[in-house]
Order: structure tokens, then C-alpha cells, then sequence
């Protein structure tokens, strides 16, 4: 969603640790840093050098409730608005060669199979 979309995020009935990481799916590597904002809060993660197919670490991040939560790639101008709950433990941003996406998931990706 664009940042200008949608309702404010509900509340949040608990808390818990989060992570995001950046999985490039795009033709080149990547610049720049993804940045995901809450309220005053905000964490980024640099993904310089990542390339095509890789995966990055994963950085935490702290959600709060009721603030919704913003996710934005530093080569692309627009925010996008994908809240994140208590059980969405870790968030998947996709960087492709149309731009950004954002998943949120409760299994850890060290357990995913392809």
C-alpha cells in the first residue's frame, strides 16, 4: 500500500521479537538501504552489494501498537505500508526489478524449504 492508503493499524495484544531481511529477486545488485519506520522508530539494513537471488542478515525491528509501519527501498522513492502484528515474527522485503514488497510470516526462514 501506498503511505497515503488505508486505516491505521489496530492494536497489538502482545510483543516479542521481530527481524526483517531483504531478499533480492531483481536482475542486479543492489544499492542503497531498506528502511522500515514506526511512529519514532526506525531501523535500516544496507544492501549494498547484495546480488541477485541472495538473501541478507536479518536486523530487528521493534513494531508498536497502534503505529502503523512503513518499509521503504532508498533507490526508490515511495513508502509502503504493511503493518506488522504479534505473530508476524519475521517481515521478507523483496527488492525486484519493479521495485518493492513486503511479507510477514511466523516461521523463521532458516526452516523454509524450496
Amino acid at each position: 500500500m501506498k503511505e497515503a492508503e488505508g486505516a491505521d493499524k489496530s492494536p497489538m495484544a502482545g510483543g516479542g521479537s521481530f527481524d526483517f531481511f531483504v531478499v533480492n529477486i531483481s536482475s542486479e545488485t543492489l544499492t542503497g538501504n531498506v528502511t522500515w519506520t514506526g511512529g519514532s522508530r526506525s531501523e535500516s539494513l544496507d544492501v549494498d552489494g547484495l546480488a541477485p537471488a541472495a538473501m541478507s542478515q536479518l536486523q530487528s525491528f521493534s513494531p508498536q501498537s497502534g503505529v502503523n509501519d512503513y518499509w521503504q527501498w532508498s533507490e526508490k522513492g515511495d513508502k509502503y505500508k504493511l503493518n506488522v502484528y504479534d505473530k508476524d515474527r519475521y517481515t521478507a522485503v523483496l527488492i525486484s526489478d519493479y521495485g518493492i514488497g513486503v511479507l510477514v510470516t511466523n516461521t523463521s526462514p532458516g526452516t523454509w524449504s524450496w
